[in-house]
């Protein structure tokens, strides 16, 4: 039986590396060698090849961006330029309080605080490649305040389009439908490549300064999910294909060190993986959660892990999120196109009145609309800088939404430089960005972190990886 406890065990146990490097044939060399080309991969081989590295980049997919391609686009960053004119008064250390705390002070301090401090360094270089932001910030669904940054561009899509264009500037060698497979050490037990593996063949690829692992985590690998928390069996995933976690296991394989796999993060979707995934709830200000009695469970404002659990015990473990026609102009292009489709396939519904939308959910109309009622007369209490809206225009819309698999926030362990430790100590020519790591969100990410820590963390990856020492600073 596939069972947590073994699985930690086979997780403990270093085996062998790959092979020998005196015994190798190298079909390939660089200086850099990228392992997933999500947001931290792109990231961070961009940054390499701009300080002058020869890179290569692999990718198991055919093409590249992975769960950043997917995402809501959402990056939490503090940001004077575009909070103060909206009256919203933020800092490193208000960043830093709330990664902290939200995740139940587990994290690794040090790395948070890298995090926050470098996060706006980030924003501006991600400006320098074309990335453009809407001027107004956000507080989305688990972000606990307005910070979330959102693109011009629908999703993730502004990211992978600016980073990517940026890599065919630059000539980065890109290989996609290129799976790595275990990664080569020295004898003195420094990584100097991997194994890899294209339609078929197996080959070797030299790195000549070192590896950044940049494969995602383990959030499609469901048998895996359900080994480290066994009350997410049979729940479905949001992650892309690509998040099998073989990089995270190909690592500890060579010792390297990991934390908090335990802790695995989810968010609303449709409880089939044939439905339309309709995203009503990423702006925290415009929706509401009710349960098939029409009654408001929760705050939408709570803590993932909290919102999790509220969702979990309910009937089907499910319920309804509801937002009007004011709240669904305000998301991107593909919400609402998607939207469109799903009331076409009835993953979603539309409904010219509450009265209506209550009929089409089968739950009691006066409950439904004494719930929307209080939830707009809490409002106005709100403070200023995250007032909430009232569900008031129609037409309504309502999908039904259970828990999804969405993040893994445990991995690898790294230090401020993001270099991979093994036993406390570093492990030579190997760094690691993006879900593959762990000790940065604890138990609970917020909001807009998955990004932030993915392109912060890509880019310090790079920046160490080429110098071997500290991290260059940029100036856009």
């Amino acid at each position: 039986m596939f069972r947590r406890d073994f699985l930690l065990t086979t997780l403990a146990v270093a085996a062998p590396a790959a092979a020998f490097a005196q015994d190798i044939n190298w079909r390939r060399s660089c200086d850099v060698l990228v392992v997933g080309a999500g947001g931290a991969g792109l990231a961070a081989a961009v940054r390499a090849s701009e300080l002058g590295a020869e890179v290569i980049l692999i990718e198991q997919n055919a093409h590249l961006g992975g769960n950043t391609l997917i995402s809501g686009g959402f990056l939490g960053v503090v940001d004077p330029i575009r909070q103060a004119p909206l009256g919203i008064t933020d800092s490193e250390e208000k960043h830093f309080q709330d990664i902290w705390y939200n995740g139940d002070k587990i994290a690794n301090p040090a790395l948070v605080r890298k995090l926050v401090h470098e996060a706006p360094r980030m924003l501006s270089w991600l400006e320098t490649k074309g990335v453009k932001f809407q001027d107004e910030v956000i507080e989305i669904y688990g972000s606990h305040f307005p910070r979330c940054h959102k693109p011009i561009f629908p999703n993730g899509t502004a990211y992978v389009r600016a980073l990517s264009g940026a890599l065919m500037q630059r000539k980065v060698n890109v290989l996609t439908e290129t799976k790595a497979i275990e990664l080569v050490e020295d004898d003195n037990g420094r990584i100097i490549g991997i194994k890899a593996a294209s339609k078929g063949n197996e080959f070797f690829i030299r790195a000549r300064k070192g590896v950044i692992l940049a494969a995602g985590g383990f959030g499609a690998n469901l048998k895996t999910v359900a080994a480290f928390d066994s009350r997410l069996k049979g729940l479905p995933s949001n992650c892309s294909s690509g998040s099998t976690g073989d990089m995270l296991f190909a690592a500890r394989k060579i010792g390297a060190s990991v934390v908090d796999l335990t802790e695995i993060q989810c968010l609303p979707g449709p409880i089939s993986n044939k439905g339309i995934r309709v995203r009503f709830h990423n702006d925290v200000r415009r929706f509401v959660f009710v349960n098939d009695e029409g009654k408001r469970f929760v705050d939408e404002r709570a803590r993932r892990d909290e919102l999790k659990e509220k969702i979990l015990v309910q009937k089907n473990k499910s319920c309804y999120c509801i937002i009007d026609s004011d709240g669904l102009e305000t998301l991107d292009l593909l919400v609402r196109r998607d939207a469109i489709r799903a009331a076409e396939t009835g993953d979603a519904v539309k409904a010219q009145s509450l009265e209506e939308l209550a009929s089409a959910l089968n739950i009691p109309a006066e409950t439904l609309i004494n719930t929307i009622k209080e939830r707009n007369a809490e409002i106005t209490s709100d403070k200023p800088q995250s007032r909430r809206f009232p569900i008031l225009k129609a037409p309504f819309w309502a999908a039904r939404v259970g828990m999804r698999i969405h993040y893994t926030m445990g991995g690898l362990q790294i230090n401020e430089k993001a270099q991979c430790l093994k036993e406390g100590k570093t492990i030579p020519g190997l760094y690691a960005a993006g879900e593959i790591t762990g000790g940065i969100h604890g138990r609970n990410r917020i909001g807009g972190n998955g990004l932030a820590d993915a392109f912060t963390f890509g880019m310090i990856a790079a920046e160490n990886l080429v110098s071997e020492s500290q991290s260059k600073s940029f100036t856009p």
